[in-house]
């Protein structure tokens, strides 16, 4: 008999953030706790198991986004590159 489970995710809104551990962009983290699984939590895609998240932009807010430009005169920091891959099934 072949089980299957369906990951869930959680997307964050700010596309700046990017994980403590690798630097690589952190668009949403696994929760192990709504889809059962045994493992700890992880920030996808990058992997990396129980890492914090960090924002490379210091002016973003939920609102107006990235308003370095007009807050601090500069944007100091990549645009975002989020994208998300397709949630894995696991068996």
């Amino acid at each position: 008999m072949t089980h299957t489970r369906t990951h869930v995710y959680v997307s964050f809104a700010n596309p700046h953030l990017v994980c403590d551990l690798c630097r690589k962009p952190v668009p949403r983290w696994h929760n192990n706790d709504k889809c059962g699984c045994e493992e700890t939590f992880w920030n996808d895609p990058c992997g990396c198991q129980r890492a914090g998240i960090t924002s490379v932009c210091p002016s973003w807010n939920p609102v107006d986004g990235c308003v370095c430009q007009e807050v601090l005169g500069t944007v100091d920091h990549p645009a975002p590159s989020v994208q998300c891959p397709a949630p894995k099934e696991q068996q």
